[in-house]
C-alpha cells in the first residue's frame, strides 16, 4: 500500500529542487511504496529529467524568495511587496493546503524551505520535516537596514518555521535558530554517472583540445556578459543553456537535455555565481568554479568559504566578470590541484533514513533521538 508524502519546494533558484530530488530518489530506493506530491513553482521539466515515477507535480507558489533583476543584486522593495502579499494571503493558502493534505491522505510533509506549509501540516495534525541550509528569515534580515518593514515578515516567518517538527540542517548553513529541533546531515548533492568523454561524444563536442566552459547562468544574465573576448579565443569553447544564438566557439544546449551534474562533470571549468546547487555539484564532481560576487545574498560568504576549503575556484570582480575577462581566472583553476575531499556527500541517504524513521514511527517516539 502506497504511503503519501507532500513535498513543498521553493522555486527560487534550482538548489532547492536539486537536493529535494536527491532526497526523493533515496527515499524511493529505501522504500518503493512511497508516493510524492511535489508542490512547487520550480519548472515542471526539471522533475521527469531526474525522477522516474511515483510522484505528481503541482505548480504552485509556496514562497517568493527574492526578486532579482539579475543574479548580482536584489530588488529589495519589490521583494518586500511580494512577501507582504504572500503573508496577506497566508490564511487562505494554509486553509487550502490543510484541505489538500487531508483529502490526499498525506502522512508526512517535507519542506525545502517555504515557511507556510509547516503551519498547514500542524493544523492538519501531520508531522513535518524541514530540509535546508538557510531559512528565508535569515536571508531577509540584512534587508531591514534599508527597509525596516521586513522585520514584521521576519517575525512571521520565524513563527512558521517553529511549527516544523524537525530541521535536517545541511552544511554551508546560516542562522536557522527559528527551528525548535535541529539535526545536522551531510551535503546533499549529485554525482555524475557518465564519464566526461562519453558525454562529450554524445553531444558531438569536437575533441580539439579547447578548454570547455560550462556557463551556468540564466539566459538574461548571459545577455549582460560581453562574450566576444571568449568566443574569439581559439583555446576556449563555451557551453550555453537555453535559447542562445549559435556562434563559432559556442555550443547551445536545451536546459532539459540531461541531468545537470553530467554537464558539470564534463566541463573543464564552470562559470557561475555561488549558490548551493552549483557549489555542491562542483565539489561533488571536482570541477573548478569561476565566480563573481553576490553582495545582496546572505549565504554568499558561507558558500565562498566552502569553495576555498573544499574546491578549486577563482573569484573574478564584477566589472571583469561582466566584461568577459575570465581567461586569467580559468588558467589559474586549471593549474591548481584538488584537495583531498573531506566533505561527506551522502546527505540524501542520511536524510532519507531519518525521514523514514519519522514516517514509520510517531514523531513523539523519535523526538528525543532526533534532538
Amino acid at each position: 500500500m502506497m504511503r503519501h508524502i507532500a513535498y513543498y519546494i521553493s522555486g527560487h533558484g534550482y538548489g532547492h529542487a536539486i537536493r529535494s530530488i536527491q532526497v526523493i530518489r533515496e527515499l524511493s530506493r529505501q522504500n518503493p511504496y512511497l508516493f510524492f506530491h511535489i508542490r512547487t513553482s520550480a519548472p515542471e521539466w526539471f522533475f521527469p529529467l531526474n525522477l522516474q515515477s511515483n510522484y505528481s507535480y503541482y505548480l504552485q507558489q509556496n514562497d517568493v524568495g527574492t526578486f532579482d533583476h539579475d543574479f548580482h543584486t536584489v530588488d529589495k522593495k519589490a521583494t518586500l511587496q511580494r512577501v507582504q502579499k504572500l503573508m496577506q494571503n497566508s490564511e487562505a493558502y494554509i486553509e487550502s493546503e490543510v484541505s489538500f493534505l487531508q483529502s490526499a491522505g498525506i502522512e508526512l510533509v517535507i519542506g525545502d524551505i517555504p515557511p507556510l506549509p509547516f503551519v498547514a501540516a500542524e493544523k492538519a495534525g501531520i508531522p513535518s520535516v524541514a530540509i535546508g541550509n538557510f531559512s528565508w528569515d535569515w536571508i531577509y534580515q540584512p534587508f531591514t537596514e534599508e527597509l525596516p518593514e521586513f522585520s514584521e515578515t521576519i517575525a512571521q516567518f520565524r513563527d512558521c518555521y517553529a511549527r516544523a517538527d524537525v530541521l535536517l540542517r545541511l552544511p554551508m548553513h546560516g542562522d536557522m535558530s527559528a527551528f525548535q529541533r535541529i539535526v545536522n546531515v551531510p551535503l546533499i548533492t549529485r554525482r555524475a554517472r557518465r564519464k566526461p568523454d562519453n558525454v562529450r561524444k554524445m553531444l558531438r563536442i569536437p575533441d580539439d583540445g579547447r578548454t570547455l566552459l560550462l556557463v551556468a547562468l540564466r539566459e538574461q544574465d548571459v545577455q549582460r556578459i560581453e562574450l566576444s573576448p571568449l568566443i574569439s579565443d581559439p583555446s576556449l569553447r563555451l557551453i550555453l543553456l537555453g535559447r542562445q544564438p549559435e556562434r563559432d566557439g559556442v555550443i547551445t544546449l536545451p536546459q532539459n537535455l540531461m541531468p545537470f551534474q553530467e554537464l558539470v562533470n564534463m566541463a573543464d571549468v564552470v562559470i557561475s555565481k555561488p549558490g548551493y546547487g552549483i557549489v555542491s555539484e562542483c565539489i561533488a564532481n571536482t570541477t573548478p568554479l569561476v565566480y563573481t560576487s553576490r553582495p545582496d545574498f546572505a549565504e554568499y560568504d558561507i558558500l565562498v568559504d566552502s569553495l576555498k576549503r573544499y574546491a578549486v575556484s577563482e573569484f573574478v570582480p564584477p566589472d571583469d566578470f561582466f566584461a568577459g575577462n575570465w581567461k586569467k581566472a580559468i588558467q589559474k583553476t586549471l593549474r591548481r590541484k584538488w584537495k583531498k575531499r573531506s566533505f561527506p556527500i551522502n546527505g540524501a541517504e542520511v536524510a532519507a533514513g531519518k525521514i523514514l524513521h519519522i514516517l514509520t514511527t510517531s514523531i513523539e517516539a523519535v523526538q528525543d533521538e532526533l534532538s
